[in-house]
């Protein structure tokens, strides 16, 4: 079991590098690369690092709407703390889980059962959402740019989004039937599936975070824009939005340390095809994620959360 975790490890991690180190030396020009991100205006990242901060707490909004329609009493400002750590961690754990795990630890005096339920639903919501903005953002490039090969991309993400949302539906319908019937064996795992399957009678709050979560993926695009004008490119906000949540959709598949490298190199090729040179697109790319780090780095200071003691006596189930 180990030797296969870091056998898988260290497969991510040689595709990271070697992505990274393709589109650093063999498809931009290294020189001008950096010459170009040096440009950036101060204001245009001081507005990129407000924008990413505020993408966390739109997630942490999020996260705490699920909490509190399973009775959990966890104040905004404990759940923007948990996830600032818990995004900050992940920055250098190679898979989301680990970032998700903080989540419960930080919270685990509120009841793990419950909030760990309510991470799996974020996931596969927040999942959903990508995937539809991805198949938007697929149309509107297609729309807008002609000759652009976007029809087997298209029909995959339908594939994809079909399966997610009847398997999403269908686990919820499900997992009352799977306790009542004891197809759930131990009383662990009873408990947990119980509170998964209670959120189906929040439909409203599900489709609140649905909503939320599509602007939330928008968002990403919105600080490229803000990006690409602090070093002087003037790329069409439309068009940022048909490409960038592609290319953070594809930093989803496991074959990199949190997507660095693949994210990266999509946004390079998508790029490509609507008129943004190589050096540009990946300048515009590593901007980005410099701005969301800087947005993060405030929380390695939170020492009390990120030791993971207990946090908020106050917050129980209500």
């Amino acid at each position: 079991m180990k030797t296969s975790r870091h056998a898988g490890l260290a497969l991510r991690l040689t595709v990271t590098i070697g992505l990274l180190v393709v589109l650093l030396v063999f498809v931009a020009e290294p020189r001008e690369l950096v010459a170009r991100m040096l440009t950036l205006s101060p204001a245009a990242l001081a507005l990129a690092v407000v924008l990413a901060a505020a993408d966390r707490f739109l997630m942490a909004y999020k996260w705490r709407l699920l909490l509190r329609a399973r009775g959990l009493r966890c104040d905004l400002w404990t759940a923007v703390r948990s996830y600032f750590a818990s995004s900050l961690v992940g920055l250098v754990l190679p898979v989301t889980v680990g970032a998700d795990a903080i989540r419960v630890l930080t919270l685990r005096h509120v009841g793990i059962l419950e909030v760990t339920a309510s991470i799996v639903i974020e996931r596969l919501l927040g999942a959903i959402a990508m995937v539809s903005v991805a198949l938007a953002s697929c149309l509107l490039l297609a729309a807008t740019v002609a000759g652009v090969p976007v029809e087997e991309l298209s029909a995959w993400l339908v594939v994809v989004l079909v399966g997610i949302t009847v398997f999403f539906v269908g686990s919820l319908l499900g997992a009352a039937r799977w306790t009542s019937t004891g197809t759930v064996s131990t009383s662990t795992l009873r408990k947990a599936t119980e509170a998964y399957g209670r959120y189906r009678e929040h439909p409203a709050v599900l489709a609140s975070f649905y909503v939320l979560s599509v602007v939330e993926s928008l968002i990403a695009a919105i600080i490229t824009y803000v990006v690409a004008l602090g070093i002087g490119l003037e790329i069409p906000v439309y068009v940022l939005i048909a490409t960038v949540p592609i290319a953070l959709a594809s930093a989803r598949l496991p074959v990199s340390l949190g997507g660095f490298g693949v994210q990266e190199a999509s946004f390079v090729y998508l790029g490509g095809l609507v008129g943004i040179a190589a050096t540009d697109a990946l300048s515009v790319m590593l901007l980005l994620e410099f701005a969301m780090l800087i947005a993060l780095l405030p929380s390695a200071f939170d020492t009390s959360m990120l030791s993971l003691r207990h946090q908020t006596p106050e917050s129980g189930v209500v």
